[in-house]
């Protein structure tokens, strides 16, 4: 289950970092429009759930690409520390997210015990990203002020 590390996978983890940490920030432009537009109708908070994909991307493309144990976490907190690097407007909160969204996905594919690397194993991930970045955003943004 838990393989070695070569150097051709860090190389790997570091460009996948590298290139999402901009896409992050890209995303961070979206949010603010997003959230301009959202606002006036109480909704400002939904922005975050509308790019919610584009965030927890770098874990699973890590995982599928490096199918080692951890690569989904370190691949998505390496992502968001190049995103803090690039000069993200959430700050270093962006760790804190990161590796919840990380973790999560690392789940999905601990669920199959890493020896899936599938639509399943995807499934999995999403679930498990969901799951944990609810909760950890249910108190951060507040949801809880929220009717159902």
């Amino acid at each position: 289950m838990f393989q070695k590390w070569s150097l051709r996978d860090v190389i790997l983890l570091a460009l996948l970092a590298v290139l999402f940490g901009g896409i992050f920030v890209g995303s961070g432009f979206l949010y603010n429009i997003l959230t301009a537009i959202l606002a006036p109708a109480g909704l400002k908070p939904f922005a975050n759930e509308v790019l919610f994909g584009l965030w927890c991307m770098a874990a699973p493309i890590s995982s599928m690409l490096i199918r080692k144990a951890g690569s989904a976490t370190i691949g998505e907190v390496f992502a968001a520390l190049a995103e803090v690097l690039y000069g993200s407007q959430f700050g270093l909160s962006t760790l804190i997210s990161g590796l919840i969204q990380g973790f999560g996905s690392e789940l999905g594919f601990a669920a199959t015990r890493y020896k899936r690397y599938d639509w399943l194993s995807l499934i999995y991930s999403a679930i498990g990203t969901t799951c944990l970045s609810f909760a950890y955003e249910y108190f951060k943004i507040g949801y809880y002020a929220f009717k159902p």
